[in-house]
């Protein structure tokens, strides 16, 4: 015989009755308007700026993490407790995850770094395109003035 559905579960959930629902809302700041664009470039030096610093500080964030989570992954207590033939059967199976997630932690500050760096050039590289352009545009004769 057939499971008749369950009625929804209003979100928030708690206790016994936890299920998944809907993803909430976005409550963030609003998002900018954008200009209809015709292969323009828009840029906002100032988020660009900020992106590269937000991601050169999450780098750093992440070689602390990673230097807490090794410590207590590869010198804490073993975590199975006091069962030492529970605890090699367990360790089979949850040293090759805890490596994997000891490198990709290891890796990411790198990353990080790696994407703050690109964002600073980007930076830079679009800020001084953009200053050149305004000179170049400064420089020329008004229209209508004869000129070149």
């Amino acid at each position: 015989m057939p499971t008749p559905p369950l009625p929804d579960v209003p979100s928030p959930t708690g206790g016994y009755r936890n299920a998944p629902t809907g993803a909430p809302p976005y409550n963030g700041p609003a998002l900018p308007t954008l200009p209809t664009l015709d292969g323009t470039l828009v840029v906002d030096f100032a988020l660009l700026g900020k992106a590269g610093i937000d991601a050169g500080n999450a780098a750093d964030t992440m070689a602390s993490a990673w230097t807490a989570l090794s410590a207590a992954a590869l010198f804490g207590a073993a975590p199975w407790g006091d069962d030492a033939a529970l605890g090699q059967a367990f360790d089979q199976n949850f040293a090759q995850p805890r490596d994997d997630l000891l490198k990709a932690v290891q890796a990411l500050p790198d990353a990080l770094k790696h994407l703050a760096d690109a964002l600073g050039g980007t930076h830079a590289t679009l800020k001084s395109g953009d200053e050149k352009s305004t000179e170049l545009a400064q420089s020329l004769p008004p229209l209508g003035t004869g000129g070149a």
